[in-house]
């Protein structure tokens, strides 16, 4: 089946390599998993860890190969610069930068950054997404597009230019305040998943639209509301998710005003979560898989790169 593969995708980040064999059409063959992220692999250590996935999967060696993520950071294999907005959609995959001193055709896709100081902003592998977008809606892609993680992405594109984008703490605040915040104690012990439709995290969503400018008291507030009004668990954890993504919400309205819908790139609970969110907040969501993007993205780039080895229609 390996011998059929264009190419390779690889999705290569701070804790995870994953890689894709892609047929002529773009559908992957496979798909192989590993633990091998930036985080674990040495500078030097790259190119042996690349070679022994693609060794395992037994792929030719004139199959060219096409990577997104942190293997392209001033830590990973070797730096792709960032492309600057406002930029074409298409422009990451136009300005890949090739490996050196490797006999197989590998190429990593550069991330996005806004430069100017008060906007200062980058991102690395959502670039690749919205080229999956693009893949997977068949049209010119335009739109607020929501990215949900760690680190949620925001990003506004008309007629498949990214004009602009900024990242929020989102997913990380929540974590450090239950791990090293006095919130923790009213976090400790919490069980499930928050209810996306529970009294709770509504309330954290509807404040955090309302009033924005008090988030700081209102987190604050879920210790006293433990201590003398027997807030449990569970619902200090839905009001302070619902106060944190109703905060991201605000912060996107008003960075890009009013729109109509908002593309959502999320799958499983998170995703379910902002799309509570966005409902409250009367911007209704076009929910995307993210992980089908991801693949889409690459075999997009792939395709602008090496034409050639696709079947174009």
């Amino acid at each position: 089946m390996q011998s059929q593969a264009a190419v390779i995708a690889v999705d290569w980040g701070t804790s995870h390599l994953r890689m894709w064999p892609l047929d002529p059409s773009g559908k992957a063959l496979d798909c192989r998993k590993s633990a091998d992220g930036m985080r674990t692999v040495a500078k030097s250590d790259f190119a042996s860890v690349m070679n022994g996935h693609l060794k395992a999967l037994g792929l030719p060696d004139d199959v060219p190969a096409i990577m997104c993520g942190m293997v392209g950071s001033r830590q990973g294999w070797q730096e792709a610069p960032y492309v600057t907005v406002p930029c074409h959609i298409g422009d990451p995959a136009l300005g890949a930068v090739k490996i050196n001193n490797t006999s197989r055709d590998m190429r990593i896709l550069p991330g996005i950054a806004n430069r100017s100081l008060d906007k200062a902003d980058v991102m690395r592998s959502e670039e690749t997404q919205l080229l999956g977008l693009k893949e997977k809606m068949g049209e010119a892609l335009t739109g607020l597009v929501c990215m949900p993680g760690t680190h949620a992405k925001w990003v506004h594109v008309e007629d498949e230019r990214v004009l602009d984008f900024f990242t929020s703490l989102s997913g990380e605040l929540f974590a450090a305040l239950g791990a090293g915040s006095v919130l923790k104690y009213a976090l400790d012990g919490a069980s499930g998943p928050v209810d996306a439709n529970g009294a709770a995290f509504i309330d954290g969503v509807r404040q955090s639209l309302d009033d924005p400018a008090t988030i700081l008291n209102r987190l604050f507030s879920v210790r006293p509301k433990s201590l003398l009004h027997d807030l449990n668990n569970n619902e200090a954890a839905a009001f302070i998710s619902g106060t944190i993504i109703g905060q991201d919400i605000a912060g996107a309205k008003a960075r890009f005003g009013d729109a109509s819908s908002v593309i959502l790139v999320g799958s499983g609970h998170l995703g379910t979560l902002y799309a509570s969110a966005l409902n409250i907040a009367e911007l209704p969501s076009q929910v995307v898989d993210g992980d089908e993007l991801a693949v889409a993205g690459l075999a997009h780039a792939a395709r602008l790169i090496w034409p050639d080895r696709f079947n174009l229609k």
